[in-house]
């Protein structure tokens, strides 16, 4: 076993790539969200830190013998698909650009699942994907933050007054079962994880210390969602939009990265991401699509955020004295 050691021009290539995808694409978003849905691009917009980490380590000649090329390539492949797709849709064949977003999610993940069993074990165990590292943790982490994520929700609806949509929301989500709907989806949720808390959380980490490289992190992320504030989250409430999701980022980096340095499970934040989003837009009325916000539901989410996720920036792990726990296998 030996650390992470990601060089300036890998991290350079990640921001890049990350990016310069974003940026792009969500221009492209501006123009559509009047005129069509955009769910499908928030849905391969969480593809692009995956194909940030995947294209740098790549290009390294080194690393490349090590890494688990069919993976690689299947993921490669559908995010590729998915952004031609989007582009035709709109600017071709001027149509809503969620017609075949859904199958493609479905089609690539399960894909991308059979493959992942095909790829050579040492090679996905080296590249940080290995799904049975601390197996009884990752759900044991997976299931605090579930239970966190209903007292943040519970306590945010408590201080903005409203307990009692909170408690309707809370009898319909029971009833859902839509975790059994994961592995349909791990594409998606997988492509930000192994962007943020693989590769970005450690090379930040190492380079500015554990506190101050998360936090760092939180912030990157938040900025990252910014096409997504501005088209699609709250169009109405920009600015409380981006604040929010500022709040929110730098929070779950906290708890995530906790949970990563915990479990090294890229797997267990990956699936505490999924529950994430299929609990809080629920719950929450600072959450979902074309919300309006107000300072009072952000200051809300700030008390929260504080309160249910900032004690865990003093826990052990993420002390500097503590040893790095960042390893591969080799």
């Amino acid at each position: 076993m030996s650390e992470y050691n990601f060089s300036n021009k890998e991290l350079f290539i990640f921001f890049m790539i990350t990016f310069g995808l974003t940026i792009g694409m969500g221009i492209v978003m501006g123009f559509a969200y009047t005129k069509y849905p955009v769910d499908s691009f928030t849905l391969t917009q969480m593809y692009y830190p995956s194909i940030g980490v995947m294209t740098a380590l790549l290009l390294n000649k080194e690393r490349r013998k090590n890494l688990p090329m069919k993976f690689y390539g299947v993921y490669l492949f559908f995010t590729i698909t998915s952004i031609l797709v989007l582009l035709i849709d709109i600017f071709v064949l001027n149509k809503d650009p969620n017609a075949y977003m859904l199958m493609l999610w479905v089609v690539g993940s399960i894909i991308l699942s059979l493959v992942y069993f095909i790829d050579k074990k040492e090679k996905i165990y080296h590249s940080g994907l290995g799904l049975d590292k601390n197996v009884k943790s990752s759900i044991g982490y997976t299931l605090l933050f579930v239970v966190l994520c209903i007292c943040e929700s519970f306590l945010s609806a408590l201080i903005s007054g409203n307990s009692k949509k909170f408690i309707d929301a809370f009898i319909s989500t029971e009833k859902s079962n839509s975790v059994f709907h994961f592995p349909s989806m791990c594409i998606a949720f997988l492509g930000e994880e192994y962007g943020w808390r693989y590769f970005l959380q450690p090379a930040l980490q190492q380079r500015l210390g554990k506190r101050k490289g998360v936090i760092l992190l939180g912030i990157i992320w938040g900025i990252w969602h910014l096409p997504i504030n501005l088209f699609y989250y709250s169009p109405a409430t920009p600015f409380y939009s981006v604040l929010n999701q500022l709040i929110v980022c730098i929070g779950y980096a906290i708890f995530f990265g906790f949970v990563y340095m915990k479990t090294e499970n890229i797997w267990a934040v990956t699936v505490i991401h999924f529950a994430n989003n299929g609990i809080v837009p629920t719950l929450n009325s600072a959450a979902g699509v074309n919300v309006i916000l107000s300072g009072k539901l952000v200051l809300a989410n700030l008390i929260c955020f504080c309160v249910i996720y900032l004690p865990f920036i003093f826990t052990k792990e993420y002390s500097e004295t503590e040893k790095n726990t960042f390893t591969i296998h080799s």
